[in-house]
C-alpha cells in the first residue's frame, strides 16, 4: 500500500454501534473489527476518491493535536481493513 492508493469500502461491510462499541462487520462472515473513533472516521473516508495521504491530511487538519501520529494511524488502520477484506485499493 502506498499513500497514493485510493481505499474503497466493500459494500457488504457495515459499521454499527452495538452496546456502546463501534463494530465493523460483514453480515455473512464471522469477522468483527472493533473500531475507535479514528478508525470510524477513516472508514467513512474510504470512498475510492481520496488517497491514503489525503485521508491523513484531512484528519491531521481536523485534529492538529494528533497530527504527528495520524499518518501512522491511517496506515495501520487501512492495513487492518485490507487484511479483513473490508476495503480494496483502486
Amino acid at each position: 500500500m502506498t499513500t497514493l492508493n485510493k481505499p474503497r469500502r466493500q459494500s457488504d461491510y457495515r459499521l454499527e454501534m452495538i452496546d456502546d462499541e463501534l463494530l465493523l462487520f460483514h453480515p455473512a462472515q464471522t469477522t468483527i473489527l472493533y473500531c475507535n473513533q479514528t478508525a470510524s472516521l477513516i472508514w467513512q473516508l474510504c470512498d475510492g476518491q481520496r488517497t491514503a495521504l489525503e485521508i491523513s491530511q484531512l484528519l491531521g487538519a481536523a485534529f492538529p493535536e494528533a497530527a504527528e501520529t495520524i499518518a501512522h494511524d491511517v496506515e495501520t488502520t487501512l492495513q487492518q481493513f485490507q487484511q479483513h477484506g473490508a476495503i480494496e485499493f483502486v
